[in-house]
C-alpha cells in the first residue's frame, strides 16, 4: 500500500463518520497500542510513531486549552 492509499483510507473513514473519536481517546488508544508494541519495533519506527503521538497530543492539548 502506498502513502497516498493510506491517506485515502483516512479520508474515507472521516467521510463515513468512522473517524469521529475524541482526540484524547485516540491518543490514549494509540499510546496503549504503542506501549504493547514498543519492544517489538525498531528504533526508527519508534521515533516516527512517537513523533506522530506527540503531534496528536499537541493538537488535542491545544484544543483543550481553548
Amino acid at each position: 500500500m502506498t502513502p497516498d492509499e493510506v491517506i485515502s483510507v483516512f479520508e474515507r473513514l472521516n467521510v463515513e463518520g468512522r473517524a469521529d473519536v475524541p482526540l484524547d481517546d485516540a491518543v490514549a488508544g494509540f499510546a496503549a497500542w504503542l506501549a504493547g508494541a514498543w519492544d517489538y519495533l525498531p528504533d526508527d519506527d519508534i521515533a516516527l510513531l512517537t513523533s506522530v503521538g506527540a503531534t496528536l497530543w499537541r493538537e488535542g492539548f491545544a484544543d483543550w486549552r481553548k
